[in-house]
């Protein structure tokens, strides 16, 4: 079953209520996935059970999200104008999010090889622009799942989509509990 559904944006406070406790979780939630990622290089390139998508393929797909908030976040914290663009709910399938087709991963993920200097490079770009979020009202930009949010609101979806990513790699590792 396919639908389109809005989430309330409010669900994101859980995540913080001001830019330096969700900047806080930004660095607990970052820490985590980089010790999840770096623990799956013995499956790296293989489809987790339960998923569609092998560790490379996921971490990629975070790598790929995480860019598009700091380029959000950017955008919503400088004075350049914002434009109207498209208004697309996003789409569940099953009760799940799916992946908007920019943010999907190739047939093969990221390769080992490059994922920690990506990782690195990548982080550091996150946590540049998410050190100087701050509310902005009138300010925002659409996000497929949760509407208009401010550049605090995106800092916080962007918290969770990292931790909900974590925990989907926890669950596939071999011999592992996720942690919450």
């Amino acid at each position: 079953m396919t639908s389109n559904v809005l989430q309330d944006p409010a669900t994101l406070r859980a995540l913080g209520e001001t830019p330096a406790d969700v900047q806080a979780r930004l660095t607990r939630e970052l820490d985590a996935f980089g010790e999840a990622l770096r623990s799956r290089e013995g499956d790296w390139q293989r489809q987790q059970p339960g998923r569609d998508w092998s560790p490379a393929q996921e971490t990629e797909h975070v790598l790929k999200v995480n860019g598009a908030v700091a380029s959000v976040l950017r955008l919503l914290l400088s004075d350049r104008p914002l434009r109207p663009g498209e208004q697309a709910t996003g789409e569940l399938r099953d009760g799940k999010r799916q992946a908007p087709v920019a943010t999907m991963p190739s047939e093969t993920g990221i390769s080992w090889a490059e994922v920690e200097a990506q990782w690195q490079a990548n982080r550091a770009a996150l946590e540049a622009q998410a050190a100087q979020v701050r509310e902005t009202p009138g300010r925002t930009v659409w996000h497929p799942f949760f509407g208009e949010l401010d550049a605090l609101d995106w800092l916080r979806m962007g918290v969770y989509h990292i931790g909900h990513h974590r925990r989907l790699m926890a669950q596939s590792a071999p011999n592992t509990e996720p942690s919450a």
